[in-house]
């Protein structure tokens, strides 16, 4: 008999235009909750969110990602912002 296959829940906000081409639910206040198997990278996330081709910033659990290999857990918060730009130089 084999396991049932594990499945975890992350809340995953975008912000500035950053937008997925799937449809997922959403909370009250307008994160996607998306359930996937366990054991998934950062990377196969932004595969299965469908992400729009604009470049993003990850932010895990409050911090800045650069390495999007890691592993995701069961309830970790995922924002996507687009790059900073702007300003004036003198």
């Amino acid at each position: 008999m084999q396991a049932p296959e594990a499945f975890m829940k992350l809340t995953v906000k975008l912000f500035g235009g950053i937008k997925s081409t799937k449809d997922f639910p959403k909370n009250e206040e307008g994160d996607l909750i998306v359930e996937l198997p366990s054991e998934i990278s950062v990377a196969e996330l932004i595969d299965e969110l469908s992400l729009n081709k604009k470049p993003f910033i990850v932010v895990l659990n409050g911090v800045i990602l650069h390495d999007l290999a890691i592993k995701l857990k069961d309830g970790d918060k995922l924002s996507f912002f687009p790059p900073i730009a702007g300003g004036l130089l003198n």
